[in-house]
């Protein structure tokens, strides 16, 4: 079965509006059983992300995946593009901590294409020390 990655792209007519999202915060539209706020984070799954980046800031789109559909969007997140880069820092960071402890993470060719990006190379064996080059 092959892999389909489709960027979450919103619909030219259907942009996404303010009020759709929740808001941190907001203890009018997030709350408790007995009217307290619940201070819960929120918790979704996503299988879709697609980037946004203007001079000033960078929106993250989180969706779901449905089958022969558009992904749903589960959330927004606006961040500055120094956050993007610290965020990529640290998730680097964390993947070389999980691949050498667990193992490489290899992805199909399919998800390369469809972000218009170059597949990573297989880290070459570095010689050890005092050994000679030939």
């Amino acid at each position: 079965m092959p892999i389909i990655q489709r960027p979450y792209v919103p619909p030219e007519d259907q942009v996404p509006q303010e009020d759709d999202f929740v808001k941190p915060g907001d203890t009018q539209s997030n709350q408790g059983q007995n009217g307290e706020a619940a201070g819960e984070p929120i918790t979704f799954y996503a299988d879709s992300l697609h980037i946004f980046s203007s001079l000033y800031s960078s929106v993250l789109f989180f969706g779901e995946q449905m089958e022969e559909r558009e992904p749903i969007l589960r959330a927004r997140i606006k961040i500055s593009p120094q956050m993007l880069k610290a965020m990529a820092l640290l998730t680097n960071k964390h993947l070389k901590e999980y691949e050498e402890a667990v193992g490489p993470i290899h992805l199909p060719a399919q998800v390369y294409s469809a972000w218009e990006l170059e597949p990573e190379s297989e880290p070459q064996p570095q010689p050890e020390e005092g050994a000679k080059a030939q």
